[in-house]
């Protein structure tokens, strides 16, 4: 019997295994080397140039090559080009505020949808009204939820939006907090079949090591994404991918103006940006570098993150069949908008009622962590191996006990 079943990666991953041996074994050597000469080594290029001790002594960090190296296996991950530029930071709300920037550096009205993080959204607003440019929503949430809005409906209401408000730019979501897969990938293809788009950005938090690649990065100018939710690296580390070839110049003028002026303030950004380039520019205060080596080892257990899909999928079937009929409502939306993560509602108004912190802590305390909205609305996020039956039972006794 599980004592817990952990199903909140889409808010934070339970850490991997490969994470937390390089986590143990970073504080190691932290703890034995401190800053000194072999530490600065070891964080440039690996264990190259020291001891050969090393590698026995600190064996969760033997895949760490430098930033260059973590680098190019997360574009490799995400199937950029190698020479893809890629910023990385210690928070992802300093990539969403340069994003936002580099939105309205030459549109005029961005499109988005109520699919978007709300915290997101906020930046984008604010921005827009810094740059008296306008932002405009397109309303698809209820429809997709309640099954009342096909894929290719969908597609025509955002294509004809754009249209008829004059659009120029695009936010969207690849897959959102509430486990809707957008058609980033048609959409695009549509448009600008027709129409000028000049920065596409997209929000692939969720998506990233979540489901398969739907969208290429290359074709849009910037794809934010994050480590520490289903790759699993826990501590956080956000994540820019430069796309199309042809904006990457934009991208670099608006990036080096934040950056000078401060309006884009990360130290990990400034930090790895100085680490790869050689430069000796000197780090204005010191940074936590704890989360390049736990996404590192992350990675050493991620292997082909789509090879999970078909299970997700079947896992996310088990499981609103389990809990159907137990007081609880299974939230599904049509097949092309799912992901691996299943929304289910109670059914009786008290839990409606109750707090979101409440029936978290409720849950939790019959063995498993979730997310929990107003409403009565609980997020799952579905394992990457099969169910066992246990944990279905598991599953089942602990959403009953509730209602």
């Amino acid at each position: 019997m599980p004592e817990l079943l952990y199903l909140d990666t889409a808010r934070l991953g339970r850490m991997s295994p490969g994470a937390a041996a390089a986590h143990r074994d970073f504080v190691a050597l932290a703890g034995d080397e401190g800053g000194g000469l072999y530490f600065d080594r070891f964080l440039a290029d690996g264990f190259r140039d020291c001891p050969d001790s090393f590698p026995t002594r600190y064996p969760g960090l033997a895949n760490w090559r430098g930033v260059g190296g973590l680098k190019a296996d997360l574009r490799g991950l995400a199937g950029c080009d190698p020479d893809s530029p890629l910023l990385l930071a210690s928070r992802s709300m300093a990539l969403m505020r340069f994003a936002a920037r580099l939105l309205f550096h030459p549109c005029r009205n961005v499109l988005t949808t109520d699919l978007d993080w709300p915290p997101y959204k906020a930046i984008l607003a604010a921005e827009a009204d810094a740059a008296a440019r306008t932002l405009t929503e397109v309303p698809l949430r209820e429809g997709v939820l309640s099954g009342r809005l096909t894929p290719a409906e969908l597609i025509d209401v955002v294509c004809d939006r754009f249209a008829q408000a004059g659009c120029d730019g695009l936010y969207l979501t690849a897959v959102n907090n509430l486990g809707v897969r957008f058609p980033v990938e048609q959409v695009l293809r549509r448009l600008e079949a027709t129409h000028t788009v000049r920065i596409v950005v997209v929000d692939g938090a969720q998506e990233f090591c979540h489901v398969p690649r739907s969208l290429r990065v290359d074709s849009c100018d910037l794809y934010l994404a994050g480590a520490h939710k289903w790759l699993r690296g826990f501590h956080p580390l956000g994540m820019a991918f430069y796309g199309r070839r042809q904006s990457r110049g934009r991208v670099r003028t608006v990036l080096s103006h934040g950056l000078r002026s401060g309006e884009i303030d990360d130290p990990l950004l400034r930090f790895t940006a100085r680490l790869e380039s050689g430069t000796g520019e000197q780090v204005s205060e010191t940074v936590n570098l704890t989360p390049l080596f736990s996404t590192n080892g992350a990675l050493a257990d991620a292997g082909n993150s789509a090879g999970a899909w078909p299970t997700r999928m079947r896992n996310l079937e088990a499981a609103a069949a389990t809990l159907l009929g137990v007081g609880w409502e299974p939230r599904l939306a049509a097949r092309e908008f799912r992901s691996g993560i299943l929304l289910v509602r109670a059914e009786r108004p008290k839990i409606q009622a109750a707090d979101s912190d409440s029936l978290r802590a409720a849950l939790r305390e019959a063995g498993v962590a979730a997310t929990t909205y107003p409403g009565g609305l609980v997020r799952l996020s579905m394992p990457s191996d099969s169910w066992q039956p246990a944990e279905l039972d598991h599953l089942r006794r602990a959403f009953k006990s509730l209602a």
